[in-house]
């Protein structure tokens, strides 16, 4: 896994709470698991999802302003000296947070991917399969970049990506999800440059020299350090821009390890590791005084929405990033996934506090509305416009009851979260806190404690999440009925239809079928096939791979097959994890096969845009011999044993409701 993933207890030793309260030690248990501009303005067609007719002609104006949005690295809420103790020397962002909405209980989640995942689609990390990492997002999810083009903006991303593990594929690029351009780093493990054959390969991070990539061509290598060259670029964005509107994803990597700062900076510091910290805080200061500035030179500062977030908690590594938050980065205390967001626009908001729960997710929803369209249908988000305007109290939002958070670790099963915010607690499990139940903290700034109701016990708690996951899980895709000229199929969801990286299930409801015959469950051309011999084993082929299960035993009435899934490919940054697979298929929830051949996803992103076609081979060979209905597809992989959450046997009741005769 990378770094942006639950980490068990082994992996987290060195890093301590500094400043622990009195109840600590039980949370450290539970912790110790856990463009050139002139070439890229106007350019319609320079990503690969670019809309060929061209986005509306639109000014920037108060009905559509300009959007920067800064996404920074682990930083706490302590990592900011007005949010915070004081210690960090942070002059800048505390003046920034005086002309802001401040967003005093925002939540993300607890590491980079799942986090930048919901920011980006509006969606849970969940629903879009970042558990909590994932092949990448699928190129038909909506984006925030991608409604804001359709609005008129040109769009750009700078910095960090780390949206997707599959690094092979061009697909996973922000060009294919809504950026005209963007110059960056698919994720931090690639700053030390690709190997001898050019290939990108997992190193040390580094701040320094770092090799970055435009619009999908190799990387170079730039000098200097790493912020400052990603601020340089936005600057420069900002400079050459003209009367369009115009988006700007600046993700920066300060203040994540390693703690490097220029000398200028490390020289007003102690030579510590703390010391080291705060100098990066401080660079990272600047560089946001330095994008600020651009603004108001250009003459567009009352005219651009001003995003300031971080995209979970800090690690406690070199000081309490997160106090007066409990935790920290990778578990989902609320030290790891509670951060400071800061939404600045002079022409329309005022300095103010919000208070209740909001989140990252909202983002999305909030600032098409801002930037005057509405957001698609469906989002997890809400739209704040209304809060953040001042033009109602808190409660002209729909409230938060609660959030879930819930990631696999494969072999090592998975942890999970829920805040409930009726009763003020907070309820979690993994690694070797079985079930760790604790009061949330109110707003930042406030004082006391927010637990008002009472607390519930670990059966409910799971029942909570079964009935979350239920729907959270359940991967949306379209049915497509079978005709004359073809057998049914799925379409959409092209990186969560097919098992290809982490967890999948698809379920059916299907009557007895005779032997005697191939007939054909699953097949999408390129990645995997489904079907049942002539004797009536279930057979799956996958990466060239054929498995053959026991004999299905079926019985007259409806018949629940399930086939899960699980492929993990080999992880050397920044724990070195070895390639793990497994195919289990049950049958009217009795296991029919249990197989650990390792697998590896297609060479080429390509095939998974292929439709899955159900009942049939693609060509309409080998027909299932009895009528089915659309499967359930699941981004779980069911154990057949005891497991938290969703489970097998409420998945093969839902698929066969009615008992089986």
């Amino acid at each position: 896994m990378r770094c942006c993933v639950l980490l068990p207890a082994f992996r987290f030793l060195r890093l301590v709470f500094v400043g622990s309260t009195a109840h600590a030690a039980q949370l450290i248990r539970f912790v110790l698991w856990s463009v050139c501009a002139a070439l890229v303005f106007g350019l319609a067609g320079c990503g690969e999802s670019s809309n060929r007719n061209g986005p509306p002609s639109t000014d920037v104006t108060p009905e559509h302003p300009n959007i920067l949005l800064v996404l920074v690295d682990d930083l706490g809420v302590n990592d900011i000296a007005s949010w915070g103790d004081g210690s960090a020397q942070t002059p800048n962002l505390d003046k920034f947070s005086s002309e802001s909405v401040r967003l005093r209980r925002d939540y993300g989640d607890s590491t980079c991917s799942p986090s930048r995942a919901s920011l980006l689609t509006g969606q849970y990390p969940a629903r879009v399969g970042f558990l909590p990492i994932a092949l990448g997002l699928s190129p038909d999810l909506p984006t925030l970049p991608g409604s804001l083009k359709s609005l008129g903006y040109s769009t750009f991303h700078v910095g960090k990506w780390h949206l997707g593990e599959a690094l092979e594929y061009p697909e996973i690029q922000p060009s294919y999800h809504g950026f005209d351009y963007w110059m960056g780093f698919l994720n931090h493990f690639v700053l030390q440059g690709p190997d001898e054959t050019g290939k990108l390969v997992s190193r040390v991070p580094t701040h320094i020299n770092p090799w970055l990539q435009e619009n999908g061509a190799p990387p170079v290598q730039r000098m200097g350090y790493l912020d400052d060259l990603l601020v340089d670029k936005a600057v420069e964005l900002i400079e050459n821009t003209g009367e369009k509107p115009w988006f700007i994803n600046l993700w920066l990597y300060s203040p994540h390890t390693p703690y490097q700062p220029a000398p200028q900076y490390a020289r007003r510091f102690p030579d510590t590791e703390e010391g080291k910290y705060l100098a990066v805080l401080n660079q990272l200061d600047d560089n946001v005084a330095r994008l600020l500035a651009a603004l108001k030179q250009k003459g567009v500062d009352d005219d651009t929405i001003v995003v300031f977030a971080s995209d979970n908690g800090g690690p406690n590594r070199a000081r309490n990033n997160n106090l007066p938050l409990q935790g920290l980065k990778a578990t989902y205390t609320e030290g790891g996934v509670r951060t400071p967001v800061m939404v600045r626009w002079p022409a329309r908001f005022s300095s103010r506090d919000v208070v209740q729960p909001t989140q990252l997710v909202d983002l999305f929803p909030t600032l098409v509305a801002l930037a005057g369209g509405t957001a698609p249908a469906g989002l997890s988000g809400r739209n704040l416009v209304s809060v953040l305007a001042g033009e109602g109290d808190e409660g002209s939002i729909e409230p938060l009851d609660r959030l879930f958070w819930v990631a696999d670790t494969g072999r090592a099963g998975s942890t999970w979260a829920i805040d409930d915010f009726a009763s003020g607690w907070g309820y979690y499990h993994g690694g070797l806190a079985d079930f760790l139940v604790e009061p949330l903290a109110p707003a930042i700034g406030s004082s006391g404690v927010f637990a008002s109701g009472s607390s519930v016990d670990k059966r409910e708690a799971l029942r909570q999440l079964a009935e979350w996951e239920s729907s959270a899980r359940r991967v949306p895709l379209k049915w497509h009925e079978a005709n004359a000229q073809q057998p049914a199929y799925l379409s959409g969801r092209d990186f969560q239809r097919a098992p290809a990286f982490g967890p999948y299930s698809i379920g059916f409801a299907l009557p007895a079928l005779a032997a005697g015959q191939e007939q054909t469950l699953v097949d999408q051309a390129g990645v995997w096939r489904l079907w049942v011999d002539p004797t009536r084993r279930l057979g799956v082929r996958y990466d060239g791979v054929e498995l053959l299960s026991q004999p299905l035993a079926m019985e007259e009435g409806c018949n629940s097959l399930v086939v899960s899934v699980e492929v993990r490919p080999e992880v050397r940054m920044p724990i070195r994890n070895e390639a793990y697979s497994r195919v289990s298929v049950y049958l009217n929830g009795a296991r029919v096969l249990d197989d650990s051949t390792l697998l590896k996803r297609p060479a080429s992103a390509s095939v998974f845009a292929h439709p899955t076609t159900i009942g049939a081979n693609t060509d309409g060979s080998n027909p299932l011999g009895v009528q089915t209905g659309e499967p359930i597809v699941f981004s779980k992989f069911f154990t057949g044993e005891n497991q938290d959450g969703y489970s097998l046997q409420a998945f093969t009741k839902a698929l066969c409701p009615a008992p089986t005769f």
